[in-house]
């Protein structure tokens, strides 16, 4: 790890992050970003279980606003738009969220109410009395720097950074396709670092005059202690790891291993919600097909199994993604990925370390697909592990990554 140090402070706005769920691969970026800066207060401003915490270094300092820790009312919402940044911020976006109609506006006075007390809370209990050029902010989602983006526009001087990685910038994924005063944030933040090109020209053709601020800088995994073997006893041995909603399609891929006439092991690593239905689906699978759920596993547990077990293909079939940094891990280990071709997965895989396919793929033809993977040579199958561990070293090597990220954020 190799850093350079700043006498700053860092500001860091999360959703949850350091309690659980979610944000899991921020805990290696936070190791970078401690070994940057003095000091580094985190702001988890949709956290409401405190009950589980992840560790953390004694410079990192949380801070829990009282009005974050139960939601805001309509009359307590309206009350930021008393005073005139708030209010605005308000008026020269409501025409946008009009055309969403009520669920629009509604989520547009969420938004400001919430970035008003954000800004409030910033100003008055951490700035307080101390000179601002001590501190950088950052958010690490788009859809939470309206707050920090208040405070740039009252302090030009005041580096501010977001990260954008894919719900936060991609409307369509949201219900109505809406995510406010976009264009606003853009033309206050310093910078905006996505995590995938895919994120970035998507943001560069809704705020072309403002593209010289978006820059790509992925995420990354560290390298394993060893990587993870092929099977050698004609089973092909698949992993996919995820929560267990229904964006993932588990149950597309059960429909899938259901056509296949290869002998294949799928193994599942995470919980959730739809995780009774999955168990209950793969009961009618074939008997060449054999399924094993691990439940949830910490990050550093996944890295071990992969390391301990044969796993001969990663499997991701998500209908929407980011840029999944689960397939990072399983090529940092060697083992080439099946994914869908959505969000910025392309920027991950292709023909030389594993399969891109359609979103919209048939069961049949993926799981003719996975049968014609089984029966390739070891020869190739091994070509495709180089070519994956190849991949995780030219442009997900978090060492490299996170040490740039915290080097120009912190400068």
């Amino acid at each position: 790890m190799i850093s350079v140090k700043t006498e700053k402070e860092l500001i860091l706005i999360t959703n949850r992050y350091p309690f659980y769920p979610g944000e899991e691969f921020l805990t290696l970026e936070l190791d970078y970003l401690c070994e940057t800066f003095n000091k580094i207060h985190i702001i988890p401003v949709n956290a409401r279980d405190f009950s589980r915490k992840r560790d953390l270094q004694s410079k990192v300092e949380v801070h829990i606003p009282h009005s974050f820790r139960r939601k805001t009312n309509l009359w307590g919402k309206l009350m930021s738009l008393s005073e005139s940044q708030g209010r605005t911020w308000f008026i020269d976006e409501l025409p946008n969220a009009i055309k969403h109609g009520p669920k629009g506006v509604g989520k547009l006075l969420s938004w400001v109410s919430n970035a008003v007390i954000l800004r409030d809370y910033i100003e008055g209990s951490i700035f307080s009395e101390r000179n601002i050029n001590e501190f950088v902010l950052y958010s690490y989602w788009f859809t939470l720097a309206p707050g920090i983006s208040l405070i740039k526009e009252r302090n030009s001087s005041l580096p501010v950074y977001s990260r954008g990685h894919g719900g936060d910038i991609y409307e369509e994924r949201h219900h109505p396709p809406y995510l406010p005063i976009k264009q606003k944030m853009t033309s206050l933040l310093d910078k905006i670092y996505l995590v995938s090109t895919n994120g970035k020209e998507y943001l560069a053709n809704q705020t072309p005059e403002y593209s010289d601020k978006l820059t790509v800088s992925r995420l990354g995994t560290l390298k394993p202690l060893k990587l993870c073997k092929p099977s050698t006893d004609g089973i092909t041995r698949l992993v996919s790891c995820s929560y267990m909603v229904p964006v993932k399609r588990l149950k597309l891929l059960v429909e899938v291993l259901g056509y296949c006439k290869a002998n294949i092991q799928w193994t599942h690593i995470g919980d959730g919600p739809e995780r009774h239905k999955i168990e209950q689906l793969v009961q009618d699978l074939p008997k060449n097909i054999e399924v094993h759920f691990t439940g949830s596993l910490k990050n550093e547990e996944v890295m071990s199994y992969y390391m301990q077990n044969t796993v001969d293909f990663f499997i991701n079939v998500s209908s929407s993604e980011g840029i999944p940094v689960s397939i990072m891990e399983a090529y940092s280990c060697s083992i080439p990925a099946i994914a869908t071709d959505v969000g910025g997965t392309g920027e991950l895989v292709n023909s030389q370390n594993g399969v891109l396919v359609q979103k919209d793929i048939k069961p049949l033809v993926l799981a003719s697909i996975l049968d014609e993977l089984a029966s390739r040579p070891q020869g190739e199958k091994l070509k495709m592990r180089e070519a994956a561990l190849e991949t995780w070293n030219k442009c997900f090597n978090a060492d490299t990554n996170y040490t740039k990220f915290a080097k120009e954020i912190g400068r």
